[in-house]
């Protein structure tokens, strides 16, 4: 609620600077159109613009910077002032800003000199925002009572067409006025010379669409109903109006005298209409004075060109001014590239601050990583103003000064605590390990599902930063000797479910990825989950997916071609020095699998091959015979997704996946 009447008090702001330079520069002239216009977008202006986000970047130490940075220094003064309006949402100040771990949640606070509202049963800013819905309900019944009082007056009136717009003919005592196509004309009160003078005034307002002006007016100011200055720009958008029709009037050769006695003769009128263009409405003594004025000349037109410097103003007054220097240290940086989206991690880790980022559009995820392999995580919502970053968590808010350059961002959390982020531009994970997050770029997959920990038996993470069991680092010439004191579960039916979990740096060769696997199989385990980036095709978002196979044990024997033959099992092999690409080694294994009804499928690799490599060998593979199985599914009349066990079972048994590997630099 304090931010809605923060946008309402900055609307405001804008409303009254473009209605005093009216007041100061182009009321008085007679060049009537273009003050029309600038009333009218004035409003439009004045109620969208602190609404849009504006970043500018400009040097540091510009006489613009200097400027603009006061103008952000006043927002943020009425902002905290509005803002202390409401006791649940916290007012930072940057001096004090921190951000705090309490009893393993993270939470925004602020050291005991910053001023901070007490939960109260009252509610200043609540109050205020329900007295606003009150008024705002009150016009807008009014504006469609005005409607019904217009469709009224028609329904029960007599009317003609003429050129184009609808005379209607009016009995009650009202003046002549106008609306859209309609000009009401009450002939009780004008003699026969008359009519043809009002129904040429009243013809400019519909011709030129004056109704539609007042409309918008109406409407804007049912936005900003308490703000007088509204009702006056409203007003002066109606004087405008008959600036125009008078003038126009006069120009197609009516006499002026004859005129001007017509309108004192209308000024007897007993009431007027809202929303409408009245014949007789505004002082009489303004009209007729405008209308014997000499037109403004081409001085008093260039004049119009001081609205230039007004909108700039106002532009600058809402727009973030991003400058080289943010003053967080006195840092000096660019700001070329302005984008806050994407993966920050910290350069120097550190188990007392925020280590990783994640900001995707108005949404930001702080990780970080506390004693005993803790993990906190907490969600959100960000505004950049001027050189702050304002999170909102709940209803607690708190500002932070941050400073961007390019693929670097130094963020103040606090007086104690400023960290300095780099882009992560490789797709990947990040994995605590020992209270710390080390970075692993995984492969990406389709053939992926997601899994649950409490079937994992243990993880491996290998990255170019070493070898990790269990989010320990340790040397991996002794991982046989550690897979040697895993205890498995004594729920043998959980266990034979269990998975090795395997986490890998995409540019790690297979050569140690084999001896990872070799002392897997020694021990006989044997069900491998590996850690993969999940294809957006696969439509999982969830981080937790892993591309599974199983390895053979350690008495499994390769058959040789001879054997193969003799049980009329056709082999497909894919070799690493192949030229073939994926998309055409796919299209080769689902002809050779469509075309031989036992089949087994060699993947040959090298030491050298990267582990990248490998799981897009693999991915594709599996892909390709879930495809197949699908297919056959479909041809079958079955629907993959609501087939039931045996059904599954009975195509799984038609298109095995009968895949083998072998690395041709090993025995």
């Amino acid at each position: 609620m304090a931010k809605f009447l923060i946008y309402l008090f900055e609307s405001g702001l804008c409303l009254s600077l473009f209605y005093i330079g009216y007041v100061a520069f182009f009321r008085k002239e007679t060049y009537f159109t273009f003050n029309r216009i600038y009333l009218v977008a004035s409003m439009v202006i004045a109620l969208t613009l602190p609404l849009l986000p504006f970043h500018i970047k400009v040097s540091n130490g510009d006489y613009l910077t200097n400027t603009m940075q006061k103008l952000g220094d006043f927002r943020n003064y009425y902002e905290e002032i509005i803002l202390i309006t409401d006791p649940d949402y916290i007012v930072a100040h940057e001096e004090t800003d921190k951000l705090d771990v309490l009893d393993g949640k993270e939470t925004l606070s602020q050291s005991s000199s910053v001023n901070q509202s007490q939960p109260s049963s009252f509610n200043l800013s609540r109050i205020l925002f329900y007295i606003y819905i009150t008024g705002l309900l009150f016009f807008t019944i009014r504006l469609l009572l005005l409607f019904y009082n217009l469709y009224r007056i028609v329904r029960r009136s007599d009317t003609i067409v003429h050129n184009g717009f609808t005379i209607v003919f009016i009995k009650e005592e009202l003046p002549s006025f106008s609306f859209l196509k309609w000009v009401f004309i009450n002939k009780e009160a004008l003699k026969p010379d008359e009519f043809e003078q009002v129904i040429s005034h009243e013809k400019v307002h519909v011709e030129q669409k004056h109704s539609v002006d007042l409309i918008l007016a109406h409407i804007i100011t049912m936005f900003q109903w308490f703000n007088p200055l509204t009702w006056r720009i409203q007003k002066s958008i109606k004087t405008c109006h008959e600036y125009i029709a008078d003038r126009q009037v006069i120009d197609q050769g009516h006499e002026l005298f004859d005129y001007q006695s017509l309108l004192l003769s209308q000024l007897i009128s007993i009431r007027s209409v809202e929303l409408v263009n009245n014949f007789n409405l505004l002082s009489i003594k303004k009209r007729i004075a405008m209308m014997n004025k000499i037109k403004s000349g081409r001085s008093a037109k260039m004049k119009a060109l001081l609205v230039v410097p007004m909108l700039l103003v106002a532009f600058f007054f809402f727009a973030d001014m991003t400058g080289k220097s943010l003053d967080i240290r006195e840092l000096n940086y660019s700001n070329q590239d302005n984008s806050l989206e994407g993966n920050w991690e910290a350069i120097n880790k550190s188990t007392h601050q925020i280590q990783i980022l994640e900001i995707t559009g108005s949404k930001m995820s702080t990780i970080k990583s506390v004693v005993n392999n803790n993990v906190i995580v907490n969600d959100y919502n960000i505004e950049t103003k001027a050189k702050k970053l304002i999170l909102t968590n709940g209803k607690a808010s708190v500002s932070v000064k941050y400073a961007l350059n390019n693929d670097h961002l130094t963020i103040k959390w606090d007086d104690n605590n400023e960290v300095e982020y780099i882009r992560n531009t490789n797709k990947g994970t990040f994995v605590l390990v020992e209270d710390i997050f080390q970075k692993v770029s995984t492969p990406t997959a389709k053939s992926v599902k997601t899994f649950d920990y409490d079937y994992i038996i243990f993880s491996i993470m290998h990255t170019k930063d070493g070898f990790f069991f269990n989010a320990k680092k340790e040397n991996l010439s002794k991982f046989n000797s550690l897979l040697k004191s895993v205890q498995l579960p004594e729920d043998k039916k959980k266990a034979n479910k269990m998975s090795v979990l395997l986490e890998i740096d995409k540019d790690v060769k297979m050569k140690e990825v084999d001896q990872i696997k070799m002392a897997l199989r020694e021990n006989n385990f044997l069900k491998l989950g590996y850690v993969a980036v999940a294809d957006v095709s696969t439509g999982i978002v969830d981080s937790k997916a892993a591309l599974f196979n199983l390895l053979p044990p350690m008495d499994a024997k390769m058959f040789e071609q001879d054997d193969l033959d003799e049980r009329g099992i056709k082999l497909f092999t894919i070799n690493h020095s192949s030229s073939a690409s994926l998309k055409q080694l796919k299209k080769q294994l689902h002809q050779h699998v469509m075309n031989n009804e036992k089949y087994v499928l060699l993947y040959e690799y090298s030491n050298s091959t990267s582990y990248n490599d490998y799981i897009q060998i693999l991915d594709m593979v599996y892909s390709t015979i879930w495809n197949i199985r699908k297919e056959q599914a479909f041809f079958k009349g079955l629907n993959p997704d609501t087939m039931t066990k045996e059904e599954e079972k009975s195509i799984r048994k038609q298109y095995p996946i009968t895949l083998t590997m072998r690395n041709v630099d090993e025995e």
